[in-house]
């Protein structure tokens, strides 16, 4: 069987064309005004780079749909897996397979047009136009090539997630902590971007509650593959977090009783 690492750096040669060719298709990812998410988004905040599954586009909305634009200008092999469309936001999940030796490898690229959902209904995060405004272009290595893609500013990204808060977005908020800290601004956003505010400091005490485990550290190690984060880190992230999460509590027994 080939190797895993191989596989992986096979997928993401194949993302890296697939993003070159939505660049040049959307006018440098401004018609549709879009930009990259999730982990390929990581690598413009923290030093290390992991290998994803996926690469996830986030889409301002319009009046009709611009993932029915994006539909023609799908990457060769790619087809539609899944679509919904639901009144304030649509998702777009396209697939392609690709034969690496006698192993049959799956690519994916996702668009989420007006918001970003998760799998609970309160997951939900507004693309807004501040959202667009704010993204920054910057230079990243993917698939061994260095190229140009819009990521969201960080304060946005950070609060993405935060509410995604899957096992592999908590170790990439624990880096993202460790290297930029808390973010500014984070409290006013959260009221612009969710459409569930409350959800958040649920989504915080979990993470908490997880890096307080006496496995994340390797956990954490493992999914960067690196030797560097130490014990003295983890320690510090949570002394961040909790800090947050004392004034966070605050704030919000402050809102109860005015």
């Amino acid at each position: 069987m080939p190797k895993a690492i191989d596989m992986m750096r096979r997928r993401e040669e194949e993302i890296l064309g697939a993003i070159k060719h939505l660049s040049e298709k959307t006018k440098d990812f401004s018609n549709p005004e879009m930009m990259v998410i999730g982990g390929y988004a990581l690598r413009a905040f923290i030093p290390f780079s992991r290998f994803t599954r996926d690469c996830d586009f986030a889409v301002k909305k319009r009046n009709g749909w611009n993932i029915d634009f994006l539909k023609d200008i799908l990457p060769d092999g790619f087809s539609i897996e899944h679509e919904e469309k639901r009144g304030s936001y649509a998702f777009m999940r396209c697939i392609k397979f690709l034969r690496h030796e006698k192993s049959r490898i799956k690519v994916s690229i996702d668009f989420m047009e007006g918001e970003i959902r998760g799998r609970d209904e309160r997951d939900a995060v507004i693309i807004d136009e501040k959202m667009i405004d704010k993204r920054k272009f910057v230079e990243l290595t993917i698939g061994g090539e260095k190229v140009e893609i819009p990521v969201p500013c960080y304060t946005d990204y950070f609060i993405m997630k935060v509410v995604s808060c899957r096992a592999s977005d908590i170790r990439d908020v624990a880096a993202m902590i460790l290297e930029k800290g808390i973010p500014e601004s984070l409290d006013e956003r959260l009221r612009e971007v969710l459409l569930h505010p409350e959800i958040f400091g649920v989504k915080v005490n979990r993470i908490i509650s997880e890096i307080r485990r006496k496995t994340f550290l390797d956990s954490w190690r493992g999914i960067f593959g690196t030797k560097k984060y130490s014990e003295k880190d983890r320690e510090k992230v949570l002394e961040i977090l909790n800090e947050y999460w004392v004034n966070y509590s605050l704030k919000e027994i402050n809102q109860f009783y005015s």
